[in-house]
């Protein structure tokens, strides 16, 4: 009996200490609880603004000029309509309508209403009676937000509160002066060309392309893409295009971005017989053509719609002036596919085989193979060339294929079939179907 009521008296005093332990946990979480929530609460009553961005309006922001004397730059910004494409065909969610109309950034344009999220560190006054005490007399920037049911607030950013790195902001017209920690107002000092989209193209996917046209002075190349996805020239020759030459191509102009703006007219800065380059790009959702212009050492493009120019960085030049016979389809056979029998001839000799279960009889033949199947160095446009040094025929179920080889001293050029060019191979594969060449012969 002692040892059962022992046992009894020690399992209670137990369950006593847990219950002791649970009551404080809980009252540590509950003090918790209680100061994070009035914290929260403190916060939420600093708040900048009580306009949500998805209920925004209108929107102006002003900047001051650069140089002292000048009028600064007031933007209006409004919210796009559902499914309404902007200017180039973009469809993002803002516009900026003044001073001009023009492709908009909204990441930027959602930095400017960033600043109403946020909540300021302490209120220096709730009356402004000398403005330049804090800056206000010459704003860094002041912006204007319009909301819906006619809720109108104004923020004015004023300078850097004097040994702190922290910054006044003036909240409404005539409201308080508040200090703000300067990430919350770095939105709104930015330039207005921020806001601006500097992407060369509005659009940016290559899959949706389905017609590029790069045109210059006496030449234009022309590129379209079927409902097989392949890619074919037109102009300046008509034949198959590298799938991925021709969309890296793209992609380097879709991806292309500016790093700012000149305000020069196209009608006042282009020459008379037409831009360096003029780009179109054709897709699903629109077209969308560009001019190009090299300008005191600057690359120059004017998009359809808008005012004045973008300034490109010089590398771009390169990708204007691609040759069409940097795009064609570089391999010998192309869609013709793998051949099952070939025969060689070479300084009168001929050789034949073909495949057995898949395979070349010698593994020497795969050397033949990889030339034929494989994307040599560039195409060249056909030429005199005299006796073919060699001539290989490619067999496939039902067709075949002759294809002549030229040497002309490192250089080996062939003729694929039934295109309106030549191929020249790179100095490796050169050098190595060479050695391919002797090894089959000499083996015989």
């Amino acid at each position: 009996m002692a040892d059962t009521s022992s046992i009894s008296r020690g399992w209670r005093v137990n369950l006593l200490l847990l219950l002791i332990l649970v009551t404080a946990a809980a009252s540590l979480w509950w003090l918790e609880y209680r100061d994070a929530r009035r914290v929260q609460e403190e916060k939420a009553a600093r708040t900048i603004g009580t306009i949500q961005s998805k209920s925004v309006v209108r929107l102006q922001f002003w900047r001051p000029a650069a140089n002292q004397g000048k009028e600064g730059s007031m933007v209006t910004i409004l919210p796009r309509e559902a499914g309404a494409a902007g200017q180039g065909g973009s469809a993002g969610r803002w516009q900026v309508v003044t001073p001009d109309k023009v492709r908009t950034n909204d990441a930027s344009v959602e930095q400017l209403l960033a600043v109403l999220g946020e909540s300021y560190d302490q209120k220096v006054t709730d009356q402004v009676a000398q403005p330049a005490q804090f800056g206000l007399d010459r704003p860094a920037a002041v912006m204007t937000v319009h909301g819906e049911g006619g809720q109108v607030l104004q923020l004015s950013v004023g300078q850097s509160a004097p040994a702190s790195k922290k910054r006044y902001l003036q909240i409404g017209v005539d409201g308080p002066v508040v200090l703000v920690a300067p990430k919350a107002v770095a939105g709104l000092l930015q330039s207005p060309d921020d806001l601006r989209d500097k992407r060369l193209f509005a659009r940016s996917g290559v899959q949706s392309v389905r017609r590029v046209v790069r045109q210059r002075p006496n030449e234009q190349v022309v590129l379209t893409r079927g409902e097989d996805k392949r890619w074919q020239l037109s102009e300046p020759l008509v034949d198959l295009a590298a799938a991925n030459r021709v969309e890296g191509w793209l992609n380097l102009l879709l991806q292309a971005q500016g790093t700012g703006f000149v305000a020069l007219k196209a009608e006042d800065s282009l020459p008379a017989q037409g831009p360096d380059w003029t780009v179109t790009v054709e897709s699903e959702e629109g077209r969308e053509a560009v001019r190009l212009q090299r300008k005191d050492a600057k690359l120059l493009a004017w998009r359809e719609g808008e005012p004045d120019a973008l300034v490109l960085e010089p590398y771009l030049t390169e990708e204007l002036d691609k040759s069409a016979m940097e795009l064609v389809a570089l391999q010998p056979l192309g869609v013709q596919g793998m051949p099952v029998k070939l025969q060689i001839t070479h300084q009168g000799r001929t050789l034949t085989t073909a495949k057995q279960d898949g395979q070349w009889p010698k593994p020497v033949w795969m050397g033949v193979e990889e030339v034929l199947t494989r994307d040599a160095w560039r195409g060249v446009k056909p030429r005199p060339h005299g006796e073919p040094w060699l001539t290989i025929i490619a067999f496939q179920e039902k067709e075949q294929w002759v294809i002549p080889f030229w040497k002309e001293g490192e250089t080996l050029i062939l003729a694929p079939p039934n295109r309106p060019l030549e191929l020249e191979l790179t100095h490796y594969q050169a050098e190595a179907f060479k050695d391919t060449i002797k090894a089959l012969f000499s083996a015989e």
